[in-house]
């Protein structure tokens, strides 16, 4: 399983430092940190689900912080 992850993460890494490279390149870097930034929770992400832990559910903090502002906008 370490295989595994390791070789997810390796070809992750090579496959996203290409891809910044390119946007780097081209002058878009903003696009490249935010490309960056998103591999790099779908690293940390994929590795825990070929580790085959159980993550929480992502509805509860997108609910936390989308909820006020419906009943605040439901008050109007």
């Amino acid at each position: 399983m370490i295989i595994e992850i390791a070789g997810y993460l390796l070809g992750l890494a090579v496959w996203s430092v290409i891809r910044i490279k390119a946007l780097v390149s081209q002058k878009k870097n903003k696009e490249a940190a935010v490309y960056g930034s998103l591999m790099g929770v779908s690293a940390v992400l994929g590795s825990l689900l070929l580790a085959r832990m159980d993550l929480p559910s992502f509805t509860e903090p997108a609910k936390m912080i989308l909820e006020p502002i419906g009943k605040m906008l439901l008050k109007q």
